[in-house]
């Protein structure tokens, strides 16, 4: 878990960006909210639950996929939304046919982007 309480490095937003998509490898994709509810429901732990983009970087940051409005949280999303074709990360998280591989390059790549430099 990556804890930031100043404006975040490039490097570690980029750390939370691999670290989500782990988190997504491990957990699967949830779609249409922060975490599956449904499995939420049957007693297993929020941060084993599959997740959506944004639940991932949460649990990367802070151990919760519960929304925190952390800095490194909004930088990551920022560094997302750069990239993507879509007015918010939600609508590409949920769009149809988009699955955990789609969430983990798109992670990837970013982090890859932030550690080589390129603008966002």
């Amino acid at each position: 878990m990556t804890a930031v309480t100043t404006t975040p490095t490039r490097i570690e937003i980029a750390e939370v960006c691999d670290q989500a998509a782990a988190v997504i490898a491990a957990n699967g994709l949830n779609k249409r909210y922060l975490y599956s509810q449904k499995q939420a429901a049957t007693g297993l732990p929020l941060e084993r639950c599959r997740v959506d983009v944004i639940g991932a970087l949460n649990i990367a940051a802070h151990g919760t996929p519960r929304y925190a409005a952390s800095p490194i949280v909004a930088a990551a999303e920022g560094e997302l939304l750069a990239r993507i074709e879509h007015a918010a990360i939600v609508d590409w998280n949920d769009a149809k046919g988009r699955d955990a591989d789609d969430a983990i390059v798109l992670l990837k790549t970013v982090a890859a982007e932030l550690r080589t430099g390129e603008a966002s």
